[in-house]
């Protein structure tokens, strides 16, 4: 079996995990009587094609997929890929696959449209008792890893920036208790048969709507060109938050958690500070 590239590389400091890929394989095709075809060239998981399903690997450490199959049994299907199968001792799951699967990045429709439609159908709320990983826990979290590595790395960008953050961790609604997705774009939404768009790929926490605008707003702010043509990179992220305002998120909080959760990914275990993550950081809080 090939891994792709981009799966060794993204998970070369996992490399029992990657050695033991052609094995999980094997045996959750054995398990789930699949006619494998070729991997899907993607970083973040393995992803191999099966008729009209997809079997999904996740490596160990990846935490934010940990509650992934959780999120596509609760929505049952519902603007979003249906999940078939689960084996969560492999971390290996199945869904239905999308047909054309064409991402709506790149279909010519207007994505924003779209996505508004989405939403408020995944935004369910949750029931007490989920396993689900809670905004606000990431969020306590949040607030004291940001500023230590900050710190460390001798204040690698401007404090107005770090300030911003720890304003929206502190403020965490910790009584908001809706599935929000933390990836949420153009290019983890399919083309599909049974619905017209599905989403694939959640990474969900429960807590405050807002969080999902981070997804839309980190991809606006380093795009450099929309449907309607060349626009300013603050400009794009401000006809975000027009929408996400139009279908009722709070605008100053939209932005606040594009700003403070975008600052939380920007930092690698390996790699250190992404300025250019950094940047797309500022780029939102300056958005009007």
């Amino acid at each position: 079996m090939r891994i792709p590239r981009a799966v060794a590389d993204t998970w070369r400091h996992e490399p029992d995990w990657l050695d033991a890929l052609p094995q999980l394989v094997a045996e959750c095709a054995d398990q789930w009587s699949l006619a494998l075809e070729e991997p899907i060239d993607t970083p973040h998981s393995l992803v191999i094609p099966s008729g009209e399903v997809v079997l999904k690997l996740n490596a160990p450490s990846h935490a934010e997929a940990d509650n992934e199959a959780d999120a596509l049994e609760l929505w049952g299907g519902r603007g979003a890929v249906r999940l078939q199968a689960r084996d969560d001792a492999r971390r290996a799951l199945l869904v239905e696959r999308c047909v054309p699967g064409t991402e709506l990045w790149s279909s010519g429709v207007d994505e924003a449209e779209v996505i508004a439609r989405l939403i408020p159908r995944l935004q369910v709320p949750v029931a007490e008792g989920h396993g689900f990983t809670l905004l606000a826990a990431e969020a306590d979290r949040w607030a004291d890893v940001v500023p230590r590595r900050y710190a460390a790395a001798g204040a690698p960008f401007e404090r107005e920036l770090l300030d911003a953050a720890l304003d929206v961790y502190r403020t965490v609604d910790r009584s908001s208790a809706l599935l929000v997705n933390q990836d949420l774009h153009g290019g983890n939404v399919l083309r599909a048969s049974r619905e017209p768009w599905l989403v694939i790929d959640p990474k969900p926490l429960v807590g405050e709507r807002e969080l999902e605008s981070s997804g839309l707003l980190r991809n606006a702010a380093s795009a450099s060109q929309l449907l309607d043509g060349w626009v300013d990179l603050i400009g794009s992220v401000s006809l975000w938050l027009d929408v996400l305002e139009g279908i009722g998120f709070d605008r100053t909080r939209a932005r606040g958690w594009g700003v403070a959760h975008n600052l939380a990914w920007a930092w690698d275990e390996r790699g250190g500070w992404s300025l250019e993550q950094v940047a797309i950081a500022h780029r939102i809080l300056k958005a009007p």
